[in-house]
Order: structure tokens, then C-alpha cells, then sequence
């Protein structure tokens, strides 16, 4: 299962994923570009062994307060789910964020997305829960997972 930094000639493939996996609203392709230039090391997609195709990414950014960063975004294509890529590219997210001295790795998930399942076994802990987050009757629980002790 290889996981690498994405190249500009995946970002068309990852805003399909987003578009894929989310629906309405998602991230617009420009803010991958943006993102790619941003935080090379922090975007990052996973490849299937046999085609080589593009079948899922992950987004991290740096966050300003506490050593903090965000993970903006994770997708897998609907016929690789179940198969570990979503561990594969938080695992490595973690190690880019903790490379980079990030002391803290945040994200949102709504409460019903099975994804919460896979963060819980990763150590993310719930620090909030928003009723209203990105808009009204939208929840989302903010998750938080400690990658190095403060000082």
C-alpha cells in the first residue's frame, strides 16, 4: 500500500475523491493546488499496488495555536474502504506532523461518519462537540490526539 506526497498530476484525482466521498459542499480543486504548494509533505495519497491509481488522500496544515495541526480532509475511493488505506494515511500523516514538531494533530467528523471509529483507535480523544459547526443541524465532534508531550 504505497503512500506518498502528491504530485501536481494527482490533485485532479483528489478533488474527485472529495467530490466522490463528500458531495456538496467540498473543497474547490484551487484549494488543492494552493494546499500541494502549502504543505507538500501534509498532502499525501495512497496508490493501489496493482494499477498504481490514486485511491485515496489525506490533508494536514499547520495550526497556529498549542503546536497544533489540522487534518483537513481524509477519502478513500468507495471500492477500497475496509482494505487499511485510511489507517495507512493517518499513520503517515501523524509521522509528517510529528517530523514537523507538531505537538497535537486536530480534526471535525461528523458523529455518524464511521470514520470516528478509525480516529478513536488512533488515540484521538473528543475535545468538543459542535451541534452547529459548519452550519445549522450540521454536527461535528472536534477530536484531538496528542503526538509529542508539551515540554
Amino acid at each position: 500500500m504505497p503512500v506518498r506526497p502528491a504530485r501536481l498530476a494527482d490533485l485532479n484525482t483528489v478533488h474527485a475523491l472529495e467530490c466522490a466521498v463528500f458531495g456538496d459542499p467540498v473543497y474547490p480543486a484551487f484549494f488543492f493546488r494552493q494546499a500541494h504548494d502549502l504543505w507538500p509533505s501534509l498532502l499525501l495519497v495512497a496508490e493501489d499496488d496493482t494499477t498504481g491509481r490514486v485511491v485515496g488522500y489525506i490533508l494536514g496544515a499547520p495550526g497556529e495555536e498549542d503546536g497544533a495541526a489540522w487534518i483537513l480532509s481524509l477519502a478513500v475511493e468507495a471500492g477500497h474502504r475496509g482494505r487499511g488505506w485510511a489507517q495507512r494515511l493517518l499513520c503517515r500523516l501523524m509521522e509528517a506532523l510529528a517530523a514537523r514538531g507538531r505537538r497535537r494533530a486536530r480534526l471535525t467528523v461528523h458523529p455518524d461518519n464511521a470514520a470516528l471509529r478509525l480516529y478513536q483507535r488512533h488515540g484521538f480523544h473528543t475535545l468538543a462537540e459542535e451541534p452547529h459547526y459548519f452550519h445549522e443541524n450540521d454536527p461535528r465532534l472536534v477530536l484531538e490526539r496528542i503526538l509529542q508531550p508539551d515540554d
